[in-house]
């Protein structure tokens, strides 16, 4: 991932709640990907005693897509990203088959993937009937999919997005939050970036039956799904490295060392004096200190000068504060 400058608080990624569209998209996905069904039990056990409702999703259409993509743009042109009552949703995407621009520039796209998309909405919208069969079919996907959602799901959303809110409000930087093998987003990155900078808000949703990447962008926003689990592995990435650092200083010695360093830097053997401790006892901990990034170590001539590094002591002790206490 490149790296790149903040963006601007104002434009801030904004971390979506449970998105009862985003799960159900993935759920309709999962007929063309038995790795998702593997992945993901419900979806396995949903499709796997209904063959005949995974054959309905596949049957909607005759095209190449693999994929309920209309779904998601209808809901991101509704502003129904975060409805999570089903019949709440189904009338607010049937208002926005009516009312979606038939050319909207859809830059995450291929442009014979945008042709498609572009070509259902207007099928959509020239027939009731089809319009009717394509709510039947979301209908009883999400019947099968509603309580085990709400029950076990929810829970688990809400909290990756508290994290990744909590993720964001630390300074942590919006692509770090971002766990994918999207190669269409690796690609466009720059362009996003680009975009993002100009104004366009920036969507994050936890998803729980999530796949390997989620990325679409429309010319009102970029929205980019989560992987409950990618939320708590950056999370946990991130307090395992303040641990790593915590146990360095876990040694009474070692504290201690960098208590006397405080005063300004002293040499291995006026450490080894001051302490009382053979030379090469103080180098290993010393070595434990610099590895951690606490403290310098410098030859100068025949002596080694340890030094205290402030800015890196404050910034752990600080870490360490934001966890405990937000």
């Amino acid at each position: 991932m490149q790296e790149v400058e903040e963006s601007q608080p104002e434009n801030r990624p904004v971390v979506l709640g449970p998105s009862l569209v985003l799960d159900l998209s993935w759920a309709l996905h999962a007929v063309w990907k038995p790795p998702l069904q593997a992945a993901q039990p419900v979806l396995g056990k949903l499709f796997g005693e209904r063959p005949e409702l995974a054959q309905a999703v596949r049957g909607l259409w005759d095209d190449e897509l693999g994929c309920l993509a209309e779904l998601q743009i209808l809901a991101i042109w509704a502003e129904a990203l975060e409805v999570t009552d089903f019949d709440t949703l189904l009338s607010k995407l049937f208002d926005a088959i009516d009312t979606v621009p038939l050319d909207l520039a859809l830059e995450s796209e291929a442009e014979r993937d945008r042709e498609i998309i572009l070509s259902r909405l207007a099928a959509l919208r020239g027939s009731p009937r089809l319009r009717r069969r394509w709510g039947d079919v979301l209908a009883q996907v999400w019947a099968g999919l509603d309580e085990e959602w709400r029950t076990s799901s929810v829970p688990l959303i809400e909290s990756a997005a508290v994290e990744a809110r909590g993720q964001l409000d630390r300074g942590t930087e919006w692509l770090q939050l971002i766990v994918t093998k999207c190669e269409t987003f690796k690609a466009h990155l720059p362009q996003i970036l680009e975009r993002h900078r100009a104004g366009r808000r920036v969507l994050m949703a936890p998803c729980a039956f999530f796949g390997r990447a989620m990325y679409i962008e429309m010319p009102s926003c970029i929205l980019i799904g989560l992987g409950i689990a990618g939320v708590d592995g950056v999370a946990r990435a991130r307090t395992a490295d303040v641990a790593r650092r915590l146990r360095v200083l876990a040694d009474p010695t070692r504290l201690a060392i960098l208590d006397h360093l405080a005063d300004g830097a002293r040499s291995v053997g006026e450490i080894a004096y001051s302490f009382s401790l053979a030379q090469p006892t103080v180098s290993t901990h010393v070595k434990h200190l610099r590895e951690a990034g606490l403290v310098s170590a410098e030859r100068q001539g025949t002596r080694v000068e340890v030094s205290l590094n402030r800015d890196a002591v404050q910034a752990l002790a600080g870490e360490l504060g934001t966890l405990l206490v937000h």
